[in-house]
């Protein structure tokens, strides 16, 4: 099995620990990335598992800085466009390693790729006959909604209305979906390209388990008429407590993970509140401050990851000493949410994250930035009930204020009856979550299926 990963960190992560699951399970698993992008780890990887590195293509073809192999990257968000085009020139290097360069007495069986690359669910088709598989990084619940947003146009006809064809009533506004659904979008051209990627490929996978998302990994793939397999979470392949703790890292920048264990070991059981954007969400600089001032008033201590290139916080948390933490750029995520400290995560819903969140059994304060955030907001708010929302507006709609945001704190972390709810069902989701993961779990049968149907795929 080949895996492409997309070049940015909310994809590449999940698909390498998918890469990993699937060698572990017994597939030899190829991974094609590039220099730039080889994970660091601790533990040696599975024999079956290996990584063909490719160059990226030299800034002098791709008008891109110097060393940018990656989304994440980037010092501005408008080069997404020319980083797209640049991962194109890509193709020609991939297309000879899949024909002749990986192993000339094993061809490629499968070909999973990222969905940045939709290219590659038509590319040599005729003189490669496998199943090509696509890793979006969306729940099934995105999936599923929209599938049914691109074949009902219900957001083209209303501002306010139901999403069409799920299981559950959810109402949005057509200005939280993601993006691929404005028709003035200025890289409304990429988006089409990859939903031309979605719809030509052989299947889907799905970094989810059944018992998180019921029913919407079937809906979707009888929708679709396309294979779905959900083998979530992914993260829970790490096992080693080093590699916990490295996940995600690049180089050497970030904070100290001893440091940051350190300081989770000296506070209570439950008495911290994780604050998160993911890699690339920022808030302005005045967002920045009330986020920061709502964090001081809500009494509970907190870790915020600040990346690089993002406001600073503001200077009057100084002033709450050990009770607060600010971490500039990575941060050993999956470590600080499985820490007995932890009593909650504000996050802004990226689905790697929301998973990760459920995986640890921690409830959510959720403010959703973009992308598909605002429609995994809906699921953990409305549908899982593990999660309160702050955030979710547009800059048009006005600031979250400090004190709407010490509120939606102390309704998660309390110990009232709300707090203690959500509590519980994040507790219960956690130990489906650990289940799921076994051999006999619903995501264990799932990955074997997966291998299974790729050995039998019928050749055209």
């Amino acid at each position: 099995m080949v895996v492409i990963p997309w070049l940015a960190q909310g994809h590449l992560i999940p698909m390498l620990d998918l890469a990993r699951l699937l060698a572990t399970a017994g597939a030899n698993v190829t991974v094609i990335t590039t220099a730039a992008n080889v994970p660091l780890s601790t533990s040696p990887c599975p024999a079956s598992l290996r990584f063909c590195v490719i160059p990226f293509p030299c800034p002098s073809l791709t008008g891109l800085p110097p060393g940018c192999e990656n989304i994440d990257s980037l010092p501005t968000h408008r080069l997404a466009g020319p980083f797209y085009s640049a991962a194109k020139l890509l193709r020609g290097r991939i297309e000879h390693l899949l024909l002749h360069g990986l192993s000339p007495l094993r061809p490629p069986s499968c070909l999973l790729f990222g969905i940045g690359f939709p290219w590659l669910a038509s590319l040599a088709r005729d003189v490669l006959p496998i199943p090509r598989l696509v890793f979006h990084g969306f729940s099934s619940f995105t999936h599923l909604a929209s599938h049914y947003l691109h074949a009902c146009k219900t957001h083209e006809r209303a501002y306010n209305f139901f999403l069409p064809g799920l299981p559950h009533k959810v109402e949005i506004t057509r200005s939280k979906l993601p993006v691929f659904f404005d028709k003035a979008s200025e890289v409304r051209s990429v988006y089409e390209e990859i939903r031309e990627g979605e719809v030509a490929a052989d299947g889907v996978v799905v970094n989810s388990f059944e018992e998180l998302e019921p029913k919407y990994a079937a809906m979707f793939a009888e929708a679709t008429g396309k294979k779905v397999w959900t083998v979530g979470p992914v993260s829970m392949c790490q096992r080693e407590k080093l590699d916990v703790g490295l996940r995600g890292r690049k180089g050497s920048s970030g904070v100290d993970v001893d440091r940051c264990k350190r300081w989770l070991d000296d506070r209570e059981i439950g008495s911290v509140v994780y604050v998160s954007f993911g890699s690339m969400g920022r808030l302005e600089p005045e967002q920045t401050v009330e986020l920061g001032m709502g964090l001081v008033m809500s009494g509970w201590a907190f870790m915020w990851v600040v990346r690089e290139g993002a406001p600073p916080p503001p200077v009057e948390l100084e002033g709450v000493g050990e009770r607060g933490i600010a971490v500039r750029g990575w941060s050993p995520q999956l470590m600080v949410l499985s820490h007995a400290a932890l009593g909650g995560f504000l996050t802004h819903c990226g689905w790697n994250s929301v998973v990760e969140g459920v995986a640890a059994g921690v409830p959510m304060v959720t403010w959703p930035l973009g992308a598909d955030q605002y429609l995994n907001e809906k699921l953990v708010v409305e549908v899982l009930k593990v999660g309160v929302e702050v955030g979710g507006r547009k800059e048009d709609e006005g600031l979250v204020r400090r004190e709407e945001v010490a509120r939606a704190v102390e309704r998660v972390m309390g110990r009232g009856e709300e707090g203690n709810e959500m509590r519980r069902r994040a507790k219960e989701l956690a130990d489906k979550a650990r289940r799921a993961m076994e051999r006999s779990g619903s995501s264990g049968l799932s990955l074997a299926q997966l291998i299974h149907d790729v050995a039998c795929w019928p050749v055209a």
